[in-house]
């Protein structure tokens, strides 16, 4: 009974400290967008917001943000201004809501959740000051205050993963129609804020349809959904030809390596650095995927076991092929646009990596306690003798250890940019 209150009292405390910091996050991303809107490219919280509110208000824009701004400039300037700081933390305050929701419907305790979730609002790269003198330029982040279409396209993107990994999780018995219209607005919606996240999206979509299909889902229930990707090729077509009509000047070339080098010094070690932490979850549970999904295809009515963990390592290859593959001529060449998918392929390998994550600690710590249970229930064992320890699980644990240090140090990067970024410092920090 104590032990019971006792834990009640914890949580209580716990759950308190996590709103009281949600929502000073909230006020401080509210106070930061405010200053950005004030603010044009001139060092002191710099950023993209200002130059994007001046073309909205010019009358020119690719991006369905320029008429949410241009609706909110007919508010008194005061309020212009803090309906899109308000607009923007409401987004970023949703990704990290919509992430929680991502980690408790994997089966992740609620503390846990809430943790890990404010966690991946702020992972950086992991700064090494050698490989690269500036904290977030030459590296890739996926996490972003200062440039305002990446905000709300991470949060609506975010929403089509969620809804994409319900549907694909039922359609092999039933489809829903309304669900597969919404999905379909929404990838609309988020490929009208920007571009980059349909064009790492629908390949990676494509390729398990075609997967969904050998496995066994109807081709006809497959076609629906393939055909929820029309309404966003409108859209693509209406800001090609306003970002690369013949009036423009600008266009899309293939030039290898061109944006990799355009501002990293030793890009090869800052993309690891980017997802280290991404990186070591891959390694240790490779092998185990790979022999999962060998049985999905063996056994085809067990759909794919690591659904979640191949959409996002695959969108993380396409993004890498368009990051290092094209590149942007013109007046657009040196905004290194390519990398905002892969920005955002990162943040959702971070989410997945988070996932398996915890997954290894629990099997881990599940393993043990079995083997702790079975070696108490055997009393024949000597008391006194040393307990068997398996070296793999101590490799895996000391592993897992290293790997969270990893995490802790991408947040701590995270943070520390934020903190800056608040106090007025450009993101071109060292």
């Amino acid at each position: 009974m104590k032990s019971d209150k006792k834990n009640k009292i914890i949580n209580a405390f716990f759950i308190i400290a996590a709103i009281i910091g949600f929502t000073f996050y909230c006020f401080e991303l509210v106070l930061l967008h405010y200053n950005q809107t004030l603010f044009p490219v001139t060092g002191k919280y710099e950023s993209d917001l200002f130059a994007h509110i001046e073309m909205a208000l010019d009358g020119w824009g690719y991006s369905i943000l320029a008429v949410i701004y241009r609706l909110f400039a007919l508010m008194p300037e005061f309020g212009f201004h803090f309906a899109i700081a308000t607009f923007l933390c409401v987004c970023e305050a949703g990704t990290l809501a919509l992430t929680f929701i991502l980690l408790r419907t994997n089966r992740i305790e609620t503390k846990t959740a809430i943790i890990f979730a404010a966690m991946s609002g702020f992972v950086a790269p992991a700064y090494i000051r050698a490989i690269q003198p500036y904290r977030y330029i030459g590296y890739q982040s996926g996490s972003i205050w200062h440039n305002s279409t990446y905000i709300v396209m991470k949060f609506t993107a975010l929403i089509c993963i969620v809804l994409y990994l319900a549907i694909s999780a039922k359609y092999k018995e039933k489809i829903s129609a309304g669900e597969l219209i919404a999905f379909a607005i929404l990838l609309a919606v988020t490929t009208s804020v920007k571009t980059n996240f349909i064009l790492v999206f629908a390949p990676v979509a494509l390729l398990f349809l075609i997967i969904d299909w050998i496995l066994g889902v109807p081709f006809k229930r497959l076609l629906f959904c393939a055909l929820t990707v029309i309404p966003s090729i409108a859209v693509i077509l209406f800001q090609e030809y306003v970002l690369f009509g013949e009036s423009t000047g600008n266009g899309i070339i293939i030039d290898p390596l061109y944006s990799v080098y355009l501002r990293a010094e030793k890009p090869y070690f800052t993309m690891i650095l980017s997802a280290a932490f991404p990186i070591m979850i891959l390694l240790i549970n490779i092998i185990p995927v790979l022999k999962d999904t060998f049985l999905d295809f063996k056994d085809k009515k067990r759909g794919l076991t690591h659904r979640f963990f191949l959409l996002a390592w695959t969108m993380w290859f396409v993004a890498f092929a368009e990051y290092i593959l094209l590149r942007e001529t013109g007046e657009r060449e040196l905004d290194d646009n390519f990398a905002w998918g892969y920005d955002f392929c990162i943040f959702i390998l971070f989410i997945v990596s988070i996932m398996y994550f915890v997954k290894n600690i629990y099997s881990l710590l599940g393993k043990m306690n079995k083997k702790n249970m079975s070696d108490l229930s055997d009393t024949s064992k000597d008391d006194t003798a040393p307990a068997k320890v398996n070296a793999f699980d101590i490799f895996k644990a000391v592993y897992l250890i290293l790997a969270l240090a990893l995490l802790i140090y991408h947040t701590y990067c995270g943070v520390f940019f934020f903190v800056r970024l608040t106090q007025g410092i450009t993101f071109f920090m060292q």
